[in-house]
């Protein structure tokens, strides 16, 4: 199976998080951010992630790609991610964005690699209300505000010896948004998130942003 992703996307993270848990063979491919056609093809829009199965049928949204995956091993854990953490995403996803947004395409990740990739993301990411330069100067104020969601983040994984006992497609949900923030070296992590974060990217091959 085939796993079309952009490297810096929460959604194909915590797909790319859940499949490398269940040890599914997962080829993760990724895409250029101007490849626009490769995506079309696929689904008939510019929309990542995309599973293409191994009988060439196609599968987009990734709670949907999520619950695929759980099925095809016969998992018993949960298939939807909880309130707390739907929560916790609404919360932190805007100040993903903001972080990361004019920061993410200096990244040495695949989807940047092209003169004509960055051009293409700042082009679609950049707009007169969320202009990069003024986001850049008002780090400050963004990290006063992302510095408690960590703390938050560490009890709601409710860490123990380094490991959560969450369900994983909750897990998968506080990784995908969490690695977002590693791009910022002025983010203050709680010491046994920062472990944790550091441990499943290491233990799964998924990169943090930075």
């Amino acid at each position: 199976m085939k796993l079309y992703i952009y490297d810096h996307c929460p959604f194909c993270a915590r797909v790319a998080y859940i499949a490398q848990s269940l040890g599914l063979n997962i080829e993760l491919v990724s895409v250029d951010y101007d490849d626009a056609q490769t995506l079309i093809d696929l689904i008939g829009k510019k929309m990542v992630p995309v599973l293409q199965k191994n009988d060439g049928s196609i599968m987009a949204e990734s709670l949907d790609i999520i619950v695929y995956f759980m099925d095809l091993k016969s998992s018993d854990e949960k298939r939807e991610p909880s309130e707390q953490a739907v929560l916790f995403q609404s919360r932190a996803f805007p100040l993903t964005q903001q972080i990361g947004r004019p920061r993410w395409w200096n990244l040495d990740l695949a989807e940047y690699r092209s003169a004509g990739a960055k051009e293409a993301w700042r082009a679609s990411k950049e707009t007169e209300g969320f202009n990069f330069e003024e986001l850049l100067e008002k780090t400050p104020q963004y990290v006063q505000l992302i510095n408690p969601l960590l703390k938050d983040a560490e009890l709601l994984l409710d860490l123990e010896n380094g490991e959560s006992s969450l369900p994983l497609v909750d897990q998968a949900l506080y990784f995908s948004m969490l690695r977002g923030f590693c791009v910022e070296p002025s983010i203050t992590w709680p010491p046994a998130l920062e472990r944790w974060l550091e441990k499943q990217s290491q233990t799964l091959g998924i990169k943090l942003l930075r």
